[in-house]
């Protein structure tokens, strides 16, 4: 057995800040939000930060009023119009989270725990970036300011059909009007995809296709795997996408939904090492600075404020409080759609005839 007062402890290394940085990065961007791109980086928003604070102000521009064209006469001044702008207000979080192990479960075991936790930090951060910005969209749904906006519900037992039909799905892309064909992606639980693949309601797959004069004929080249897209809105599965009482929550989104930025952070990454305690234990602590911040709203930070004086960051339970976010946009412009129904079986007449994109 090996001597493990010889062996190298996760407190004697040395783990570079650049170490942390990279943990934290490659979670967002190994996020299917990011590669979606409803996540979208926005590096402006750390350099906002250099001098402290916990709020940054982030202007956006309202669209051009749809106002007549003007005639041409020169005998008149060119009449100059504006643009408008809206100010929205994104808050900064912090989090930590911090993990041990034991001298003698590795001892005993013969593996390395710690060394594990060090390779699995990425993950867990991801899974935690998805929860935040799922929690974050039940804050802004329960906004008294998204109240009957931007949503249609299926479930509501005022129709028929409460499924995740195309009808339905087409009513919930419709909340934007016009711009429905900026809606992207599509977030389901997979109980929900698999109604939809029952129901042959996805797009279909051409890549592992060729066509040899006119003719479409299988291949068995191997090509990149498209995914599963309802009308050419690609569809992304989460199961901690909202449940309950069979009733399913789906998001629509636009890309740049959200915009993000990871901000230094002293001792981001910490070890330790405490030889009296259970024998022995190692510890890591992994600690985040960043902003996630959902377009067309604003975070409240004066309510925020007075419900909790001595929190120095919003917990994961008051990114769900809708009296903390304000709505800023019109609800046209607004990057998301929320799309409610149950995970019955799907009774479609007519999938043959679909269209991607149509």
């Amino acid at each position: 057995m090996a001597d493990i007062q010889k062996a190298t402890q996760l407190a004697n290394m040395q783990i570079p800040e650049g170490w942390a940085a990279y943990q934290a990065q490659q979670s967002v961007e190994q996020d299917q939000f990011f590669q979606s791109g409803v996540i979208q980086a926005v590096p402006s928003i750390a350099s906002a930060f250099t001098g402290g604070g916990k709020l940054v102000n982030i202007p956006m521009f309202k669209p051009l009023e749809d106002v007549a064209p003007q005639n041409i006469d020169d005998t008149k001044d060119i009449t100059l119009n504006t643009i408008g702008t809206q100010l929205a207000q994104a808050r900064l979080y912090g989090f930590l989270q911090a993990w041990s192990a034991t001298d003698l479960s590795g001892e005993l075991s013969g593996t390395d725990p710690l060394g594990n936790i060090g390779t699995s930090v990425q993950t867990y951060w991801r899974h935690i970036n998805e929860k935040i910005l799922l929690g974050t969209m039940d804050g802004v749904y329960a906004s008294d300011s998204m109240k009957d906006k931007n949503q249609f519900n299926a479930a509501d037992n005022r129709r028929s059909d409460n499924t995740f039909s195309l009808k339905n799905f087409n009513e919930a892309r419709f909340q934007l009007g016009d711009r429905y064909r900026d809606l992207a992606t599509v977030v389901v639980h997979s109980n929900i995809l698999k109604e939809l693949q029952n129901a042959n309601i996805t797009d279909p797959k051409t890549g592992n296709t060729i066509l040899i004069n006119g003719n479409q004929l299988p291949t068995q080249i191997s090509a990149p795997n498209p995914g599963d897209s309802i009308k050419g809105v690609r569809v992304i599965v989460d199961d901690t996408m909202p449940v309950k009482d069979g009733v399913y929550t789906s998001y629509l989104f636009t890309s740049g939904a959200f915009g993000w930025s990871e901000l230094p952070t002293p001792r981001a990454a910490e070890t330790g090492r405490d030889a009296l305690r259970f024998q022995g234990v190692d510890y890591l602590i992994s600690r985040r600075r960043f902003v996630l911040a959902p377009q067309g709203m604003s975070w409240n930070e004066s309510a925020f404020a007075a419900d909790n004086p001595n929190k120095p960051f919003p917990g994961m339970e008051d990114l769900a409080n809708g009296k903390y976010w304000n709505r800023v946009f019109d609800p046209k412009i607004m990057p998301y759609v929320k799309f409610t129904t149950t995970d019955e079986a799907i009774k479609q007449a007519t999938t043959s005839t679909l269209t991607p994109g149509k």
